[in-house]
């Protein structure tokens, strides 16, 4: 009998640890809210590319970690998944999951997204870069996702989730080329990335109903040659199917992000 009281007390205890760890848990979980159902607050996100410190300009030379010289003939890249997070609150903001951006930068329009957000206050930015799997094996669609893009390869690989190309002499191809075109969704070869961004000097930006604001993304592509894999022209000049090499150059480029600022109307 006394032993039997003792692993009751016991289990007694452990239930009662358990309570406030249980009730900490169930406080942190986050409020994800989709629809406005009100004044909205007005944002314009724009992706602004560079090398390094430098504005990207087509056809101009640039020089990777490796020190080889490339010019750039396109460069762009799949957005979709929007939140906007409060890590004070847990609140998180989500644009419509269904709504896909590709940005071009050959085309300046497209590098700058409007959309409406809930009004609040927000210190980080998530999205993702690339297309979802379902999306993938649906095969050729519409909008940002239509085949006239140049970033769907066929139903079975699906869509290309980011693309560089341009000339370097150390590539040793036809016209001295090289082609990222980065995609592959499927287990052991999903290069889709999920980026989460602070907001500068981590603050709470408060988007007000009705008010408009201006937030400015780096892009900067010297992050797809180096850290964590190193990435040389020279040796791969072209990466145009799902594998081990396109993860790589996936899981280099993940890092080229960062909020420049952010400006409200006063």
């Amino acid at each position: 009998m006394k032993h039997l009281l003792n692993m009751s007390l016991t289990r007694f205890k452990r239930l009662f640890f358990l309570l406030p760890v249980l009730a900490v848990l169930a406080s942190c979980q986050k409020t994800v809210s989709h629809d406005i159902g009100g004044p909205e607050h007005n944002l314009t996100i724009s992706f602004r590319a560079q090398v390094d410190t430098m504005p990207l300009e087509f056809g101009t030379t640039y020089h990777n970690f490796f020190d080889e010289p490339y010019t750039v003939s396109a460069f762009k890249f799949y957005v979709h998944g929007i939140h906007f997070i409060n890590t004070e609150t847990e609140a998180v903001f989500e644009v419509a999951k269904d709504r896909y951006d590709l940005i071009d930068f050959a085309d300046s329009a497209s590098a700058s997204i409007k959309i409406g957000v809930l009004p609040g206050k927000y210190n980080r930015i998530a999205f993702t870069i690339g297309v979802d799997s379902a999306r993938n094996v649906s095969g050729a669609q519409t909008g940002a996702l239509d085949p006239t893009k140049g970033m769907f390869w066929t139903w079975n690989t699906g869509y290309i989730m980011a693309k560089l190309e341009g000339n370097s002499p150390v590539a040793a191809t036809p016209n001295n080329a090289f082609e990222y075109h980065i995609g592959g969704f499927r287990t052991g070869e999903n290069v889709v990335e999920k980026i989460t961004l602070l907001f500068p000097y981590t603050t709470l930006v408060d988007l007000q109903p009705n008010k408009t604001s201006d937030l400015y993304i780096t892009t900067n592509l010297s992050a797809w040659f180096h850290n964590p894999h190193d990435i040389r022209i020279s040796e791969n000049p072209v990466s145009m199917t799902p594998g081990p090499l396109a993860v790589q150059i996936a899981e280099n480029y993940r890092k080229m992000f960062s909020v420049a600022e952010i400006l409200n109307e006063p």
